[in-house]
């Protein structure tokens, strides 16, 4: 019985490594699950074994990427102070960095921001990329708020941790959209710098 589960398991990785190169190569809309299987070195027949067709599969692939934001604080605790906004910046950078650089991040994210073809397939996937980017956004306005001591006013802060994440995402769709490589790009810095700009200007470094 251990056997089985564990080659059960096994297929189903193979199946999600596959659709994630397939859906991240052809975008969703066009993949086919012959597609997915001729990748996987599977038969169609073991996808619907697993799953019940191509807007799960999609949805477990998303499912087990885990990107670097989605551990970012939402809340502000005596057990994981905030950092500072120099240090979120880096934080920031790099996480973006570290999803281009990475194979299956890289991947997980082009079919993520594929938004156009995805908003009519699967109210989870939606609600995960909306996820993210609030999740982004609380952060920010919260070390906003603790750097700032109240001296924005709400709606500044707000707009100031949207712009954050809207050029974050932007730079991103940027890079995958061009195919530009995460070795030798450096998205993170370009990040890094912007928010350095918009909410510490003069500090945003060489």
């Amino acid at each position: 019985m251990r056997r089985c589960k564990a080659e059960v398991e096994r297929t189903r990785q193979r199946l999600l490594d596959a659709a994630e190169q397939v859906f991240s190569d052809r975008g969703y809309a066009v993949a086919r699950l012959e597609d997915i299987a001729d990748v996987a070195g599977l038969t169609r027949g073991s996808i619907y074994w697993h799953y019940d067709g191509k807007p799960e599969l999609l949805e477990a692939v998303i499912d087990r990427a885990w990107f670097p934001w989605d551990q970012l604080p939402a809340e502000q605790t005596e057990a994981q102070p905030l950092p500072g906004i120099p240090q979120m910046a880096s934080v920031l950078g790099q996480g973006i960095q570290q999803t281009l650089t990475e194979p299956h991040l890289r991947r997980s994210a082009s079919i993520l921001l594929q938004g156009h073809e995805l908003r009519h397939v699967s109210e989870r996937v939606q609600a995960r990329l909306q996820g993210m980017q609030k999740r982004i956004r609380r952060y920010v306005a919260l070390v906003i708020e603790q750097a700032g001591a109240g001296r924005l006013a709400f709606g500044e802060r707000d707009a100031r941790a949207r712009a954050v994440g809207v050029f974050m995402f932007g730079a991103l769709s940027e890079a995958l959209l061009l195919g530009l490589p995460g070795e030798q790009y450096p998205i993170g810095r370009e990040v890094e710098r912007f928010i350095l700009a918009l909410l510490l200007p003069g500090m945003e470094g060489g």
